[in-house]
């Protein structure tokens, strides 16, 4: 029971340790992205928006506050409530940011995937218009993060959401669509999820892949 409990503060110590080592940047970043992912309103994403700029601001060699930043204006473009006019305005902020996220972290499977969600909800604002013009664009953005990094599985959940779209459009089979958010929820529940969050890796994704493998049942 001693040796027990001699372990336990042991690992308590060392999770205090592990904590305090954390920079100011960090800290600042792990607040703001768990934030983020909980933003269920737009003055949340808004927020969310505006304080990871200022983190950009103080830590200009960061990738990461460039590519939340941009998450959280696409998180806004796909809200149902905004005009085409306000989407494309949002949405035209999270692609700069993707680009400048991309310009400081080059070949990075997790900006590229994002820079094609941002196309996806660009397409998805007036999908009747713009369909036919950026459907194959957003397939060759995620087939590119794909092809990056196989095991991505933010890549493969919005693969799958756009290939189902496009199946369900044509009236074809899902099985590829379905096969993919499979494969992507694998992926998730595979992962150290704790690992990522403290390494500021992105971890968003995981309710798409469920909603898709749901669907596909």
């Amino acid at each position: 029971m001693k040796k027990l409990a001699q372990i336990a503060i042991a690992i308590f110590f060392t999770f205090l340790s592990a904590s305090a080592q954390d920079s100011p940047y960090q800290k600042a970043m792990k607040k703001e992205i768990a934030k983020l992912i909980e933003s269920d309103s737009l003055s949340a994403l808004q927020q969310s928006a505006n304080a990871f700029g200022r983190i950009a601001e103080l830590n200009p060699n960061e990738w990461q506050p460039a590519y939340y930043q941009s998450l959280a204006y696409t998180f806004q473009g796909l809200d149902k409530s905004l005009s085409i006019d306000k989407k494309d305005e949002v949405l035209a902020k999270a692609d700069k940011l993707a680009q400048k996220a991309d310009a400081l972290s080059k070949n990075n499977a997790e900006i590229v995937a994002l820079q094609g969600f941002v196309l996806m909800a660009k397409l998805n604002a007036d999908a009747a218009s713009r369909g036919q013009s950026l459907s194959g664009p957003v397939l060759q953005t995620f087939g590119k993060a794909r092809a990056m990094d196989p095991k991505n599985p933010r890549a493969l959940a919005l693969t799958a959401q756009m290939e189902y779209g496009m199946a369900r459009f044509f009236g074809s089979g899902t099985e590829k669509a379905c096969g993919y958010a499979k494969e992507s929820l694998a992926i998730f529940a595979s992962q150290d999820e704790q690992a990522l969050k403290a390494a500021l890796s992105p971890t968003w994704g995981k309710a798409l892949a469920e909603k898709m493998a749901k669907t596909c049942q």
